[in-house]
């Protein structure tokens, strides 16, 4: 080599024959350059030793910016997401969750929630089992003082949907309807419970 690289204080360089690298800090001499390596060592290096790092200084990114980079990445796809559900930046990209109102009782009558094997029940005894689970919770969220319940019974072909119906139909101080399609679906009950 006839002439020796110009290095200049601020530039980045690796290091050519280990792992590394760092910022010069100063010209010593000629050929040699002081050097605060990634770990935070000051040494002095041949300029012949080291590689001058060709992206642009003012374009580097540190460890620090690569994770905010990175937290703001996942941030965005999380309000992707869930912006339908309410996710922003205000919020951190967390969706509304659902408050859980201490007045209001939800009955799923999903079989598979109530028994662990339905396939030994015939179609009578599951209609049995769900309507006895259905009006042993009504009266616990009568007694309870609840203000409504929420009835999952399902679409399917509607006779458990009639069932629960026929069923409100006996007790007094209650009113019933479709639950609201947007939170339950179209397979949901709604019963208010009228306390006196």
């Amino acid at each position: 080599m006839s002439a020796q690289r110009q290095l200049a204080p601020g530039d980045e360089v690796s290091f050519l024959n280990e792992v590394g690298g760092g910022m010069v800090l100063a010209n010593v001499g000629r050929d040699r350059v002081k050097v605060r390596t990634h770990d935070g060592f000051e040494l002095v290096y041949p300029v012949n030793e080291l590689v001058p790092n060709s992206c642009d200084p003012s374009r580097a990114v540190s460890d620090h910016h690569a994770r905010l980079r990175a937290s703001n990445d996942r941030l965005a796809e999380r309000i992707q997401r869930d912006k339908g559900r309410g996710a922003s930046p205000e919020n951190s990209g967390r969706a509304h969750q659902a408050v859980e109102d201490p007045a209001v009782m939800v009955v799923d009558l999903h079989l598979n929630k109530l028994v662990e094997d339905e396939r030994a029940l015939s179609d009578g005894e599951k209609l049995s089992f769900q309507l006895d689970y259905f009006e042993r919770r009504l009266n616990a969220a009568i007694r309870e003082r609840k203000r409504r319940v929420i009835v999952i019974h399902g679409v399917g072909e509607g006779v458990l949907r009639e069932e629960v119906r026929k069923a409100l139909q006996f007790y007094q101080g209650v009113r019933f309807d479709d639950a609201d399609p947007r939170r339950y679906g179209h397979g949901a009950t709604a019963v208010e419970i009228l306390h006196y």
